[in-house]
């Protein structure tokens, strides 16, 4: 597993190089220290409706705190799930000088999936099955490249599975799912490959608080309802995607 994610992110490294060096002609005809921004032909506005999908790979430190009786993990339960998101995104930028302002909501699907054997006889378990964000941009450009940061709300479905004896010596299953949310903050570079058609690279970390409540279908097998206090979380994951969108310029 440690090689496949080492060969992973160096490839997402020379995907990110690239993206760069595609931009260093661009830079050369848009920009000259001495006089700013010129007339190139290749200067890009910026201001417009984007839509457009982005792929990548994720990773994650899960950790879980319990009071429940029934499972023991008095040190609680840590996993680290990881592998490849994709999704859709769109927003809508404005453009004022260098300086660009703008509002974005991307879908992704993750497929987060991790295990978690804290003692002999319990296992604990956590998928996070998709992901959704709003986040303002701040972005600052120059020809065809551009530079931003972002961050806002973010809020996912997420999937709490415990397995072990109760006292009574049976096989036992508490389940629970609920939509949760948190924030991200990140960053990323976006580079005009033709004027309407942007291609980029960008870094986004993600916190989500964890609390399960599960059903009293529970009850059948001899367990108590979760509670808030008896089962809680907490999931740092980080993406790095690569992304590609066509901007509706407010002239098409």
């Amino acid at each position: 597993m440690d090689t496949l994610w080492t060969s992973g992110r160096s490839v997402l490294v020379a995907a990110a190089a690239g993206i760069l060096a595609m931009g260093t002609p661009a830079l050369a005809d848009g920009w000259r220290p001495d006089v700013g921004m010129t007339d190139s032909q290749y200067l890009s506005d910026w201001s417009g409706f984007y839509v457009g999908g982005k792929l990548g790979g994720v990773w994650s430190d899960v950790h879980w705190t319990e009071n429940f009786v029934e499972f023991t993990a008095p040190a609680g339960a840590n996993m680290s799930p990881g592998g490849v998101a994709g999704g859709v995104f769109g927003g809508a930028n404005l453009q004022m000088g260098n300086w660009i302002f703008g509002l974005e909501t991307s879908f992704l699907g993750t497929g987060l999936n991790g295990t978690s054997r804290p003692n002999p006889v319990d296992t604990f378990e956590t998928e996070i099955d998709w992901l959704l964000f709003v986040e303002p941009r701040l972005g600052f450009s120059w020809d065809r490249q551009m530079v931003y940061v972002k961050g806002g709300w973010a809020g996912g479905n997420s999937t709490f599975k415990a397995v072990g004896p109760t006292a009574g010596g049976q096989i036992a299953t508490a389940k629970a799912s609920e939509f949760v949310d948190g924030w991200t903050i990140g960053g990323g570079i976006e580079y005009a490959w033709w004027p309407s058609v942007i291609v980029g690279l960008d870094y986004q970390y993600i916190n989500l608080k964890l609390s399960q409540a599960a059903s009293c279908d529970l009850c059948l097998v001899g367990i108590p309802d979760f509670t808030s206090p008896d089962i809680s979380g907490n999931a740092d994951i980080s993406l790095v995607m690569l992304r590609a969108s066509y901007l509706f310029r407010p002239e098409d």
